[in-house]
């Protein structure tokens, strides 16, 4: 039953559960919750509710539906949109000062990893798109680019620090500004 309960609350919005994991694992009452995410109580409680009713459903073998999302939505896009700032001022920061197109039918996140991807030095691009679009071995791309295997790890651990030192995820986003600063 927990493995259950787990593989619900991994299927639940975002925002939902985090909020969720904010009140539960971390025992914060509503009002902390709102205070650190700087949103209204109303969307907290809504958050909660509508994370319980999809878990159930889910646990029910019914498909999950929002049903909050009235109270809900609003402070998704406001949150989406300081999450946008945050990561074009990240990208900055990083020396990064091309545009992220933010596409309407797009995750956010993909957008904010296809701009990496697109400004990294060209050995490191396509080193990253071997691996990760063609699916190759870092031993099949060292034979494509005629380089040692070395060379590729040293290229895909470039590749991982720029996207550790890159903007957050949303999720992580939403989740550093639950943890208590």
């Amino acid at each position: 039953m927990r493995t259950a309960y787990l593989d619900a609350v991994k299927r639940l919005p975002v925002l939902s559960r985090v909020v969720l994991r904010m009140h539960q694992a971390d025992d914060l009452a509503f009002e902390e919750i709102a205070r650190r995410l700087s949103i209204d109580m109303t969307a907290v409680m809504a958050c909660i509710a509508e994370a319980l009713g999809m878990i159930v459903a889910m646990l029910d073998g019914d498909k999950p539906r929002r049903w909050r999302a009235a109270q809900i939505s609003p402070t998704e896009r406001v949150l989406r949109e300081r999450h946008r700032r945050y990561c074009t001022d990240r990208l900055c920061a990083m020396g990064i000062d091309k545009p992220v197109v933010w596409k309407r039918r797009m995750d956010d996140d993909l957008s904010v990893a296809i701009l990496l991807i697109e400004t990294l030095p060209e050995p490191l691009r396509e080193t990253v798109l071997l691996f990760s679009a063609e699916k190759l071995s870092l031993d099949q791309i060292a034979a494509r680019m005629s380089i040692t295997r070395e060379n590729v790890f040293e290229r895909m651990s470039s590749v991982l620090d720029v996207v550790e030192n890159g903007p957050k995820r949303f999720e992580d986003w939403l989740r550093m500004l639950g943890a208590d600063a």
